[in-house]
Parts: C-alpha cells; structure tokens; sequence
C-alpha cells in the first residue's frame, strides 16, 4: 500500500483523495487486497483519461499499471494476444506492430489502458467499440461467495456482454483475451462538405472516417479513411503527420486556446474558423500510413473537458442542424432558431432552458463525429440497435467552465429528449437516472450479473450506484 495521494484526472475536473491506494504486483496480492476490503469499496485507476465520476472514491483505489504482460499465441490456426489489464493501447500497438499485427478496432486514445477502454466502451470510428472484441476476460471478484476473493474467467454469453462494458462494477479486470489481425495501412485525405449528406457520400466509399462540424463557418470536414492494399507508407506520409502535428494539433490548438481563454474573443474565434481553417488543411493531401499511425493520436498534450453523445444514424442529421442552432444561439443572444429546432423545443416543453445558454458561451473547437457499429454489450453507448450510431464530441478549454456546464447540461438533456442521445461513460456524465432506464433496455439484466458477481455490492461508488440505479 502507499501512502494516500490526491488524484486528479486529465481533464483537471475530478479531484479526490482516497483512503487507501494500492499497485498489486501479482494476482495473489491483489486478491489479498479485496479480501481486505470485502465489507468496503473498491475503485481502479488506468491512465486518469476520463471525465466522469467512474473512479472517485473515498476508501481504496487500486491502480493495475504492473498487470502489463502481453502474449501473442495461436488457437485453432487463429491469432489472439492475453494482455494485462494495465496495459496501456499504445505499448500492445507497438508490441503487435513487431509482429505484424494489429488489433481489430483503435481507439482514438491509446494513452487509456486496456481495462479502461474496456469498462467505458471506447470507440474508433467505422468499426465496433474496442470491447465488442473482446473473447474473454480474467476478473477479480467475489462471485460465488461474497466472502472470497477469486479471479473467475468470464466468457459466458451474458456475462461477457456485461464485462465487456462493466464501469468497474463486476469487479477488477485482471486480463483480456482479443483477436488479433495483420496489421494494415490507411489512405487518407481531407474534404470540405456542405452538408452532412455530402459526408455521408463520402462514407459509403471511405467507411473508417472521421468527420468535423466546424463551428461558426458550418462547414464539414471529413477525414476520408479507407483501408488500402499498399503495405507502406505513401504519399509524403512522414511529412503529412508532422505536418498535422505542427500546425494541426499544436499550432490550432495554441491558437484557440490564446483566442477563447486568454484574449477571450468571439470575434477571433469567428474569424479563424471562417477564414483560417480552410487554408489550413488542403484537399490535396492523399496519404497513406500504418493503422496504427492514421486512426490514433499519439500526443495528450492539451487538458481538456468533453462531453460525447450518441445518435443513431437515423437522427444524426436532424442532431447535427440541432447542434449548430443551440450553438449559434449560445454565442449569439440574437441568433433566430430556425422553425425546426423551436418546433421540437417548445413540443419537448424545454424553451424555457434555452435561458441559461443564451449568448453565454462561444464554441471553440470542432466537433467531432464518428460512426460505431452496433452491437450487444448491455450497456455500451453503441447497444440495443440495428442501425450504426455517431458520436458528437463537444471539448472546451475555456476555465471557468460554468457556462460550458450550462451548455452540456442543456444539449444532454435537449438531445436525450429529442434524439434519445446516450452519453460515453467516460465522458463528463450530466444524463440521469430516470433517462438512463429508458436509453438502456438490457440495463435490468446487466444489474442481475453486477449482483452475481459483487454480491455485497464492494465494487460500486457513488456514480454507478446512482446512475445504474444499483443499490
């Protein structure tokens, strides 16, 4: 045990001090940790890359980074790679780039561990989340006996959909066992649209991209990504990824951040979406580059607070015009709703909110859209469904963030009541409990195997006990 330590996450917005924290070396000593604190609680720590309040706890905080072992191995002719639960994505890449390999969905983060991708549902774009990968998993927990420490394999149907999407609640990830497939090069180029539909054009031929509503300009952009037959790089690749880098990741940054949280201008803010961006990124660049460089960023250089919510394919056009009205009204307390949006506010009963929001906040950063492929993890943001979802991703870098709170807590609940939208569990988290239960239709069943597996209820915090409604 060490001594006890405030921990504060990336984004700077949780902060708190746990009575106990622990790094286990082995399974033994893990299991004589829960064994220590079976009749309290229990939380574990990754790499501290989430928003909510998923971690925060007041008695014992374990932290898995020595659980790091990867194993390549081959079963039934198929490849397969065991990886220890703090194992950060970016070091399994890396390892599984040697030989020749790669693993079938990445996550935009790779600084998260393999646990913590796991338990929030971390998603790439054009593919599953990372978990519905998942084979099999070795868990920590008390199932059976809630006296008794025990690491269980969990690859049951019911049970694995839960552990694919758990919030820490059925216990601590000791390993994951997932596919693995040769690795892969991505072509790449960017394009300006108009419209979503534009986009969505561009997708049927380009399926793993990425695309951005640009605020105040309301153009799109997509990155057009497809998998390519090239087995190298191609195109200036080297030259492109620093390119974006420099002028992309830091110059745009350095630059939105100077405009929104020092000089604080709307004007300038305006201008350099309008204006600059454009020339920024041109249509000339087609690139080809390894997966595992093209669909990730490698840097977590800028502290940050986001909010991502989910829509199905359906509704994501009618949320996209949604979301630039709401933020065009944020910035400008003169700004006309369109016909559509008052429509579908004063019908939801939610005009009176706009109050809060109006003329308060001026968006700074591109929001960022991405397809994920449905699947039946019980309560991963992509469940439930036939149809793919989209997450929007909304990131400010503006402290205070009061009215940025105002303005995420208004388009949670606006685009929960209008569009059914989910929030990413790892995300700052303002949705309820009452809208919980009725965006989750396998939530009951997930509660069933949280009560097998942590009878007595150690590995819940206020968080999950409040938003599952998990007593």
């Amino acid at each position: 045990m060490k001594s006890a330590k405030l921990i504060q996450n990336f984004g700077r917005n949780l902060n708190f001090k746990p009575k106990y924290f622990y790094s286990p070396n082995s399974e033994s000593e893990l299991l004589e940790i829960l064994q220590r604190h079976k009749d309290g609680k229990i939380r574990v720590v990754g790499s501290l890359h989430s928003w909510s309040n998923l971690v925060k706890t007041d008695e014992a905080l374990i932290d898995m980074r020595y659980f790091n072992r990867i194993e390549v191995f081959t079963q039934n002719g198929e490849t397969r790679v065991k990886v220890g639960s703090g194992c950060q994505i970016k070091h399994l890449l890396k390892a599984l780039n040697k030989q020749g390999l790669t693993i079938p969905s990445l996550a935009l983060i790779t600084e998260q561990t393999i646990a913590g991708a796991t338990a929030t549902g971390t998603h790439g774009s054009g593919k599953h989340s990372f978990s519905h990968y998942i084979e099999s998993l070795r868990v920590a927990c008390f199932k059976g006996d809630e006296s008794v420490a025990q690491v269980v394999e969990v690859s049951d149907e019911v049970e694995l959909q839960a552990a694919r999407c758990s919030l820490g609640c059925l216990g601590v990830i000791v390993e994951i066992t997932l596919p693995c497939i040769p690795q892969y090069f991505v072509q790449e180029k960017a394009t300006f649209c108009e419209t979503i539909e534009d986009v969505f054009v561009l997708e049927k031929k380009a399926p793993l991209q990425q695309f951005f509503l640009m605020p105040h300009s309301w153009l799109f952009l997509a990155q057009e990504r497809v998998v390519s037959s090239e087995c190298r790089r191609r195109g200036l690749a080297g030259v492109y990824r620093v390119y974006w880098f420099l002028v992309i990741d830091l110059g745009m940054h350095l630059t939105l951040k100077l405009f929104a949280s020092v000089l604080k201008s709307k004007k300038l803010i305006h201008f350099f979406f309008r204006r600059v961006v454009p020339s920024l990124i041109s249509p000339r660049w087609v690139v080809t580059d390894r997966s595992d460089h093209a669909l990730v960023m490698e840097h977590e250089l800028f502290r940050h607070l986001e909010i991502e919510l989910f829509v199905t394919r359906s509704k994501v056009s009618a949320a996209a015009s949604f979301v630039a009205d709401i933020l065009q009204f944020a910035d400008d307390a003169n700004h006309q709703l369109s016909p559509s949006t008052h429509e579908r506010l004063q019908k939801a009963d939610l005009l009176d909110s706009l109050e809060s929001i109006k003329g308060q906040f001026t968006h700074h950063y591109p929001i960022c859209f991405r397809r994920i492929l449905p699947d039946d993890t019980l309560i991963s943001m992509a469940s439930g469904e036939s149809e793919d979802w989209y997450s929007i991703s909304f990131i400010t870098y503006v402290e205070p963030r009061d009215n940025f709170y105002a303005l995420g807590t208004f388009l949670s609940n606006s685009m929960f009541e209008l569009f059914q939208a989910r929030i990413h569990w790892g995300k700052w988290f303002p949705q309820t409990a009452e809208q919980i239960n009725q965006l989750y239709p396998n939530l009951e069943e997930f509660r069933n195997v949280c009560r097998q597996f942590d009878p007595k209820g150690v590995f819940r915090n206020q968080f999950v006990e409040d938003k599952l409604s998990l007593k």
